[in-house]
Parts: C-alpha cells; structure tokens; sequence
C-alpha cells in the first residue's frame, strides 16, 4: 500500500500561530513525528511492504536523523521500546516528495535518500507553493539521472506502477 503523510493539525499550532510558524515549522516537525512514531513503534517492521511517501522532503526527520539516532543509543529504554532497529536504518527505505525550497538541503536529502526515493511535489496553489513546479530543479546542476528520478521514476515506484506501460 503507498500512503502519503502531509501533515495539517500541528502539534502547538494555538501556542505558535504568530509569524505563520504552524506552516514554517510546525507541519516539519509534524512529519518527523510521524516518522519517528512509525519507526519507534515498529510499523515499518511489521509492515515491510508499506510504501510510505513524506511531504516536505520529510519534514525535519532526514535533518536531524543525527539526534533521533543518538536518542535512540543512548536511552533505549525509552526509545526502543517497541522496535530495536537503528532509525537511521530506514533512511532510503521511504520515499519523499522534493519541497525543499533549498537546492542544498535538497542535494542533502538526494544523499541520503538516493534520488530513487525523491518524487517530484509541489505545494501549489498554497502560499508556499512552486509557481514553476520543478524549475529550480531544472536550472540546478543536479545530475540528470536524479532528475529523471525525481520528476517520474521515484513516484512510479512509490505507486509500484510499471514504466514500460506509459511509454
């Protein structure tokens, strides 16, 4: 099954509506949680299958991949409670969408990642949406295989859809 997580209700919206923070850094931190309690609670175990897509190239999960790791090192008796497995383990092993509105960060994630799990998104018609879905990709110099990947292969994957059927 491929599910994609986009966050809305934020954690704290109420206590951080001021500067449009719930937008800027709530639904970040929301997708983390999200992956983090898939991780944590051994889905992702228990469901290997599950193609999960996050939005928002995976909100602040990749970015602080370092600290989620080390938390769960050195207190697994608050961290591994339900799933002894590495997170860092699953990077790759999940698939994202490219809004970043950062071409590093997004060079960053393709690292990480691999291109092959980085679909093309877009936020649009939102206020923080690509006008030009894609076009600071395009004038980045990004490999041409990982561009490929992001703008068709990786999501084709995601919905385990066969290439060859489109061409």
């Amino acid at each position: 099954m491929a599910i994609m997580i986009h966050p809305w209700e934020m954690m704290g919206f109420h206590s951080m509506e001021k500067y449009w923070l719930p937008w800027l850094v709530g639904m970040p931190a929301e997708t983390s949680r999200a992956m983090a309690s898939l991780i944590f609670g051994g889905v992702m175990e228990r469901l290997p299958n599950l193609r999960i897509l996050l939005s928002h190239a995976g909100g602040s999960f990749i970015p602080t991949i370092g600290r989620i790791e080390h938390g769960f090192n050195c207190r697994p008796d608050l961290v591994a409670v339900d799933n002894k497995v590495n997170p860092r383990e699953y990077l790759g092993k999940f698939w994202t969408d490219c809004i970043t509105h950062d071409i590093d960060l997004l060079k960053y994630i393709l690292k990480v990642q691999g291109s092959e799990k980085v679909c093309l998104g877009t936020d649009y018609p939102f206020p923080l949406g690509d006008l030009e879905v894609g076009k600071f990709i395009e004038e980045s110099d990004i490999a041409e295989q990982d561009v490929e990947n992001i703008f068709c292969n990786s999501i084709l994957s995601w919905l385990d859809l066969d290439k060859s059927k489109f061409l």
